[in-house]
């Protein structure tokens, strides 16, 4: 009889385990603060640019996999500097847990970047989770930068913006 009842308990924990839902991470475009011609002159290498938005998509898609979350939508803001030092911002709505902000954040800084020659590179990339719609919010602004433009001599220079929040290590 206890042989039969255990078999039945680890049976229900295993049709428990297999009932959890899975969190669905989607992504859209990239949005690139910079122009063409700066990313030029910055000497980025299109397809280790591409490969690693792949991979950054991947990572935050494991963040993700068994995260419980209500839907929402919005941006994954990367900055890459020339020392491949990283940093990121959610640009989300509503605002994701702390927890999943910061594992999120943590996964992409612990992933090689791509080559900087000079200065840095900013981008955002639109993410959906549990939610088919993504944001119509046409240009990413996390709410660490609202406040950085008030403080930088031209808030439309995204490099200053970008300096001047660069979390410290």
């Amino acid at each position: 009889m206890k042989r039969l009842l255990s078999i039945l308990f680890c049976c229900s924990l295993f049709i428990l385990a297999g009932c959890q839902k899975n969190v669905q991470v989607r992504f859209d475009s990239v949005y690139f603060f910079q122009t063409e011609e700066d990313l030029q002159k910055k000497k980025i290498n299109l397809e280790q640019l591409s490969q690693y938005t792949r991979n950054l998509q991947t990572q935050v898609a494991k963040v993700m996999q068994k995260g419980q979350t209500t839907p929402g939508n919005g941006y994954v803001v990367v900055a890459v500097r020339s020392d491949q030092e990283v940093a990121v911002w959610l640009d989300m709505e509503p605002v994701l847990h702390e927890y999943y902000d910061y594992e999120i954040v943590e996964a992409i800084k612990k992933m090689r970047p791509f080559d900087v020659d000079t200065g840095i590179v900013v981008f955002a990339i639109k993410m959906a989770i549990d939610t088919p719609k993504h944001t119509t919010k046409a240009i990413p602004e996390p709410k660490d930068w609202i406040d950085a433009k008030k403080k930088v001599g031209d808030p439309n220079d995204v490099e200053q913006v970008v300096l001047s929040i660069w979390p410290e290590e």
